[in-house]
């Protein structure tokens, strides 16, 4: 069977993507894994005093200008919660930005140089950066976060900072950009869809089904959907690739009527658990894979 490819074009500290995840994991298990899921660097807030309200900048200092922004942007983040009910909670911890973190790029280096061109490893990096912002609500643009989330990936410090420091990093997202430009992508989250000869651009937040006719589209009917089955043999395939998920991903994954039947069957197996407004997060122990 011919190749399909889905790039999300996003950034690391998007809430509207992290929004996207039930979707995402419904597409995987519905098309048995045969998707191929990769990313594209939005590069969403290259200097966070571009976005500030100007006129508070130029009165009052950055300091000032920094706090309105970041009410401004805690709202945005609880009001995306409602999108698919992947829980965000904001203000319990610490701020993206400050007057020494002006800038989202860290994110997509950080990714990028824990990763290391690993696509399923990158998808697991990626939900760990993003339910540290927007869960533990930690300052994730900070360099020693990074420096500890590439250690908790198997990743030394030295070798993460060779990566991260490298000029390749630098010339790669400006590649990103440059394709994005090319394809005058101009909104996030996008997505660039590939099969065989064909690709197609689909802006927005496509549903499940909205994605079962693209899909269909551009695959001619040679990509069709299969039925799923909840039981702990599904949900470990799933965990393989999703070590960390939510009570909400599963039951979107396996097409379970009530979040509660999904918290009360993997009560019986063992994971790490937390409990954040009405979902549940899971957590297996992580297994090195760095081919």
């Amino acid at each position: 069977m011919k190749e399909l490819k889905i790039i999300t074009v996003a950034d690391p500290m998007m809430g509207l993507l992290w929004e996207t995840w039930p979707t995402q994991r419904k597409l995987e298990t519905h098309f048995d894994y045969q998707i191929k899921f990769e990313m594209l660097m939005g590069q969403l807030v290259k200097n966070v005093y571009d976005l500030v309200d100007q006129t508070v900048l130029e009165n009052y200092g950055k300091n000032v200008a920094l706090n309105q922004y970041w009410v401004k942007l805690m709202q945005i983040y609880l009001q995306e919660e409602s999108i698919t009910g992947m829980p965000i909670q904001m203000g319990q911890n610490e701020r993206l930005f400050d007057t020494d973190h002006i800038s989202s790029i860290s994110l997509d280096k950080g990714l990028r140089a824990i990763s290391n061109h690993n696509a399923k490893l990158e998808n697991q990096v990626l939900y760990e950066m993003q339910y540290d912002t927007v869960i533990n609500n930690y300052q994730t643009t900070d360099i020693d976060y990074l420096v500890k989330l590439a250690e908790s990936f198997g990743v030394k410090s030295a070798q993460f900072m060779n990566r991260y420091q490298s000029t390749d990093m630098e010339t790669n997202l400006d590649k990103e950009l440059q394709v994005l430009s090319q394809l005058k992508i101009k909104q996030m989250p996008a997505y660039i869809v590939i099969y065989d000869d064909k690709s197609y651009i689909i802006n927005g937040l496509p549903k499940y089904a909205d994605w079962l006719d693209i899909i269909s589209k551009i695959s001619e009917g040679a990509f069709k959907p299969n039925e799923v089955v909840f039981d702990w043999k599904a949900v470990s395939r799933l965990l393989e690739r999703h070590p960390h998920i939510s009570s909400l991903e599963l039951k979107e994954a396996f097409d379970v009527n009530d979040e509660t039947k999904v918290i009360q069957e993997m009560a019986h197996h063992g994971l790490v658990s937390k409990r954040v407004k009405n979902t549940v997060f899971y957590k297996k122990p992580q297994v090195f894979d760095m081919t």
